[in-house]
């Protein structure tokens, strides 16, 4: 059972939880998810391929990432996912990029610059079954051929322009 808290449209907790499992929450509450992107020195971004047996995106391509938990920070949601999918400790090397909000939750999206073998990532079988490098022309080419989950069209042109000009990634 997966307990998380509520936040009203300023981002606020509201002081309430609500168990994931029951659907979605009500009118003016919203939940909290992170979307953890690692970001190598060559401009490639770690992408992991979820299981087949998950109910939401099964066997698609995806970033890191999850809902806050009751209790936890948007921080310590990112850092914990990212350990629990990949097996990586990202504490001291991750940083905010930004937040948006949608029509039931909000969405904070974290940056962490790290160069790691895909030799020592460690899977989280029940979720993830694969893991690979790509550079963004070829995350682009996933997303267009409907191979990449859908919530990354929300924010995507921002997120490019942003790993071009305030991280100098190369757009092939």
């Amino acid at each position: 059972m997966e307990v998380i808290d509520l936040y009203n449209a300023k981002k606020e907790k509201l002081g309430k939880t609500f168990i994931r499992e029951q659907g979605e929450p009500e009118d003016g509450e919203y939940k909290l998810s992170v979307h953890v992107w690692i970001l190598n020195s060559k401009g490639e971004v770690l992408i992991q391929k979820r299981n087949e047996n998950l109910k939401r995106n099964p066997g698609k391509w995806a970033y890191t990432g999850g809902i806050v938990d009751e209790g936890e920070t948007s921080l310590e949601g990112a850092i914990r996912e990212t350990k629990e999918e990949l097996g990586i400790d990202v504490e001291d090397k991750i940083e905010y990029l930004l937040s948006f909000k949608r029509e039931r939750g909000f969405v904070d999206v974290w940056l962490v610059k790290y160069d790691i073998d895909i030799e020592n990532i460690t899977l989280q079988g029940e979720e993830v079954s694969e893991a690979k490098w790509v550079s963004i022309k070829e995350l682009k080419e996933l997303m267009n051929s409907g191979k990449f989950v859908k919530a990354i069209d929300l924010y995507y042109d921002l997120f490019e322009k942003l790993l071009v000009k305030c991280h100098n990634v190369k757009i092939d």
